[in-house]
């Protein structure tokens, strides 16, 4: 089956790996890769049968421009045959009429894998009578099980703190946090943390779904927060405003001046659902959010945060309390 996509939008569509929140709002279980084109200069073509996705731009950009942008679900299978999901992230871009790629994974932990199981899918470019094939199966399992001394570099200069670590807290307390972390760079002993993001259960009733580790089910019942607020304006403005698009969200009213302008150090950006419906909050406003727990599945499996959160979650089910 062939698909052709040519205009602005985000797009899923169907893979060998079932996503790891299957069940989860409405996008099927085997909807586990995405395409987003931010605008209509690009046309791209998914062959499933092929497994070759081809993109076409004929245009010319004095500036570096991303074209089109794939994500691929994955999961990485340990040394030890411990299974953890992934993504591998391919930017497709162009500086006048030749073709760039920014590709790499998104990782929940930081546990070596030896294999990996995605799509292999082929990503083809064409500008006029040119092409090139920008990934393949073997770029994509070098990228899995050997990355580059760059992409190792950039993982070394990634900082992250558990904000829970030696905090007692009790699962049946609203309130409780499942997850707060605190992520940004650093090196040399030092650190410059850019957001902190929180997962916290809103009624004392969801003590038994945080005990599971269980994210699908934990989304699907209870009454839950997942909240990022801003530690920095640097850089991360320019995340949160695609990251309003990417999840469907840079139309609602209240997010018009995020969409403008990115989050302020210390403004927050909060989910909020409980049984299938939701909300969502800029610091003390809050306004209706249709299909929550699709944008909330989102999130958790193609956004960097998202995952972290879902893994710090997942804790209890691999480390069940004594």
């Amino acid at each position: 089956m062939m698909d052709t996509y040519n205009s602005r939008g985000i797009y899923f569509f169907p893979g060998r790996i079932e996503c790891p929140l299957a069940g989860v709002g409405t996008r099927p279980a085997d909807a586990s890769n995405r395409l987003v084109l931010d605008n209509a200069e690009s046309t791209v073509t998914v062959d499933r049968e092929a497994r070759r996705i081809t993109v076409r731009n004929d245009r010319a950009y004095k500036d570096k421009t991303i074209v089109a942008d794939l994500m691929f679900l994955a999961t990485g299978i340990s040394a030890t045959g411990e299974r953890s999901p992934f993504s591998i992230h391919l930017k497709v871009q162009k500086t006048g009429h030749k073709y760039s790629t920014d590709l790499h994974r998104h990782l929940r932990n930081q546990v070596a894998m030896v294999r990996a199981e995605y799509e292999p899918f082929e990503v083809i470019a064409i500008d006029g009578t040119k092409s090139e094939t920008l990934l393949d199966e073997r770029r994509a399992t070098e990228l899995c099980t050997k990355p580059s001394f760059a992409l190792r570099v950039v993982k070394a200069l990634m900082a992250m703190k558990d904000n829970l670590d030696g905090v007692a807290q009790d699962p049946k307390a609203p309130g409780y946090r499942v997850a707060d972390l605190s992520v940004g760079f650093g090196a040399l002993g030092m650190s410059y943390m850019m957001a902190r993001a929180q997962l916290t259960s809103l009624d004392g009733a969801n003590a038994t779904l945080i005990e599971s580790g269980n994210v699908p089910e934990m989304l699907k019942a209870g009454a839950w927060e997942m909240k990022l607020t801003a530690l920095s304006e640097k850089w991360l403005p320019e995340v949160v405003q695609r990251d309003l698009f990417l999840y469907g969200l840079d139309e609602l009213p209240l997010l018009r001046a995020v969409r403008d302008r990115g989050l302020k150090k210390g403004q927050t950006l909060a989910f909020r659902f409980a049984n299938g419906q939701g909300e969502i909050a800029l610091d003390d406003q809050a306004t209706p959010l249709p299909g929550a727990l699709d944008v909330a599945r989102a999130y958790i499996e193609f956004h960097m945060l998202g995952g972290l959160i879902a893994d710090a979650a997942e804790a209890r089910r691999r480390s069940p309390a004594p």
